[in-house]
């Protein structure tokens, strides 16, 4: 695999879109970018002390009432850090960590295109292949599928049935949000990245005996989600701000 120069990972024009997924290009435009599959790790902020406003808005008693700190998205957690500094490794080294192929990522991957044409019989819609989606210089996503002009996929295929169960259990974005925030942020993400004003979120699995069964079907709306638009900015914001100060001071250390 060439190797990418600083100047040429930290350049917009080299992100070029539509780049196929699994191949070396697409490997290369992912180096040093935070991924909607990975975004998640900066969603999971750090905490501010509460301002004094923020301290009498307290309830009186019960939960809340004792609270001192409060989340703040410009902070980075643990998660968020090693994250950060992951993807400073990777412009450092101008290659993306290595996915992992552990066989339940595997099973997903080669099941994929199964759930699809599951998806496409029973909504009727027609999804298509796309590759990386920049966003600006620092961040983008890969679809699993995009249909028409307005809308994508997210689809996961779990290699354990009794987590179809959970995830048949799901009814709406909130229960999405509040059981599986990776899952959350990542379709948020890719609706933000991609300018898209809907995606649809499925889970499959073709060993169910009944059709109903096999394929959980969330829809979220890009103007529902606006304000975690916001906090994802902000995140971003941040979570860009330290790395670049970070290769700044390695640069620094070294000359």
């Amino acid at each position: 695999m060439q190797m990418n120069s600083l100047d040429d990972l930290l350049n917009e024009s080299y992100a070029t879109k539509y780049v196929d997924q699994g191949s070396d290009q697409w490997e290369q435009i992912r180096a040093g970018r935070f991924t909607s599959s990975e975004i998640w790790k900066i969603m999971e902020c750090g905490t501010r002390p509460m301002t004094h406003e923020e301290l009498a808005a307290r309830p009186k008693s019960g939960k809340g009432s004792a609270t001192k700190n409060i989340a703040d998205p410009t902070k980075m957690g643990d998660k968020g850090m090693t994250y950060i500094y992951q993807k400073v490794a990777e412009v450092l080294t101008g290659r993306a960590k290595p996915g992992s192929y552990a066989y339940p990522l595997v099973y997903g991957k080669e099941t994929e295109p199964q759930a699809v044409e599951h998806f496409e019989k029973v909504t009727g819609l027609e999804c298509f292949e796309t590759g990386f989606e920049p966003f600006s210089d620092h961040a983008g996503g890969s679809p699993d599928r995009l249909i028409g002009d307005d809308e994508g996929l997210e689809i996961k295929c779990p290699f354990q049935s009794e987590n179809q169960i959970s995830y048949l259990m799901l009814t709406d974005r909130f229960d999405l949000k509040n059981n599986y925030p990776d899952h959350y942020w990542q379709v948020v993400s890719l609706l933000l990245f991609t300018g898209r004003k809907k995606w649809h979120f499925c889970t499959f699995d073709p060993r169910m005996i009944k059709d109903e069964h096999k394929m959980t079907h969330l829809e979220i709306l890009a103007s529902d989600v606006a304000e975690d638009f916001e906090r994802i900015n902000t995140a971003l914001t941040a979570a860009i701000k330290i790395k670049l100060e970070t290769l700044a001071l390695l640069t620094t250390l070294n000359t």
